[in-house]
C-alpha cells in the first residue's frame, strides 16, 4: 500500500514538474517574441487539466481501492490548493515557482478576474482562490484519468 501511494505521489510530482517546464517554455517563448502569440499561454492553461488526465491514465502503480484512491486524491488536492491560496496572498517565492502551472492556468480559466483594475477583494481573495480552483481542475483531470483507466492493476 505504501509503495503504491509513494509511487503515485512521485508521479504527481513528475506531472507538476512537466507542467512547470511546459509553462516556462511557453512563457519564455511568448515574452521573448511577439505578444500576438499570447494565445499560447491561454491554450496551455486550458489544456493543463486534460494533460493531467493523461497523466492519471498513464499511471501504472496507482492506489488500489476506493478508500485509498479517495484519500490520496483528497490529500493531494487540498494541500496544494491551500498552498496556492497562500502563494496568491504573498507567500514565498519558491512556492510561486513550484505552483507556476496553477498560477498560469488561472489566467485562462478565470480571465475576468484579471481583466482591468480590480478591488482589494478580487486581488487578495478571489485571485488566490482562482489558483486553488485551477489546481482542483487539474486534480479532477487526474482523477478522471484514473477512473478512465479502471480495471484491476497487476501486483
Amino acid at each position: 500500500m505504501l509503495k503504491r501511494l509513494g509511487v503515485s505521489t512521485l508521479w504527481l510530482a513528475a506531472m507538476q514538474a512537466l507542467s512547470c517546464l511546459a509553462c516556462f517554455v511557453v512563457v519564455n517563448y511568448v515574452f521573448g517574441r511577439d505578444f500576438r502569440i499570447e494565445w499560447m499561454i491561454y491554450g496551455l492553461g486550458i489544456l493543463l487539466p486534460f494533460l493531467w488526465e493523461l497523466g492519471g491514465y498513464w499511471l501504472k502503480c496507482r492506489p488500489s481501492g476506493r478508500w485509498q484512491t479517495g484519500c490520496f486524491l483528497i490529500v493531494w488536492t487540498v494541500l496544494p490548493a491551500a498552498l496556492c491560496v497562500w502563494v496568491g496572498r504573498g507567500g514565498p517565492n519558491i512556492l510561486r515557482m513550484v505552483l507556476y502551472p496553477q498560477l498560469l492556468a488561472r489566467l485562462a480559466w478565470f480571465y475576468p478576474l484579471f481583466d482591468g483594475p480590480k478591488s482589494a477583494y478580487v486581488l487578495f481573495t478571489l485571485r488566490p482562490l482562482a489558483a486553488a480552483g485551477t489546481h482542483v481542475l487539474m486534480m479532477a483531470g487526474f482523477a478522471a484519468g484514473l477512473w478512465l483507466k479502471g480495471g484491476k492493476q497487476k501486483e
